[in-house]
Formats: C-alpha cells, sequence, structure tokens
C-alpha cells in the first residue's frame, strides 16, 4: 500500500497490484487494472518512488520471513513499521 493524496488533499492508500499505469501531463492520472482513473496530487516520480518502495519492502518481507532472525537487532528491523 502507497500513501497519496487526491487533488482536494484527502490522503488515501492504495494497493500497489491494483496500479496498471502512472501518466503526467497536466497532472497525474494513476489508472487501475479495472480501467478506474484517480487523479492525485503526487507527481509521477513520486508515486514511481513509492511503488518501487512498497515492492522492494515486500521482497525484503518475503525473504525474511523464510529465515530465523539471526539476532535481536534483526528480528527489530524486521517487526518495526
Amino acid at each position: 500500500m502507497i500513501r497519496l493524496y487526491r487533488l482536494d488533499g484527502t490522503e488515501f492508500l492504495l494497493n500497489v497490484d491494483l496500479i496498471g499505469q502512472v501518466n503526467s501531463t497536466a497532472g497525474t492520472v494513476i489508472t487501475l487494472l479495472s480501467g478506474e482513473r484517480i487523479e492525485v496530487k503526487n507527481t509521477e516520480a513520486d508515486v514511481v518512488a513509492k511503488m518501487k518502495a512498497a515492492r522492494q519492502g515486500r521482497h525484503e518481507e518475503d525473504r525474511q520471513t523464510d529465515e530465523a532472525p539471526e539476532s535481536e537487532e534483526r528480528a527489530g528491523r524486521f517487526f518495526k513499521r
């Protein structure tokens, strides 16, 4: 999930797996896989950076759940949000 802002300033969370494409012309428009379009205040670069971070975080969690924590420090990093 990524945190974004609608044009009216309302904050919302969006599941990155539902995003089909991100375009920016006069503003940033996210087109979901369903075809629904959402206009946001965030820049295209910001949306893409948030998507990459969310996906990298998910892959990191997938790797770490298969491994036993080696130390309390590592376990703390895994469970912090």
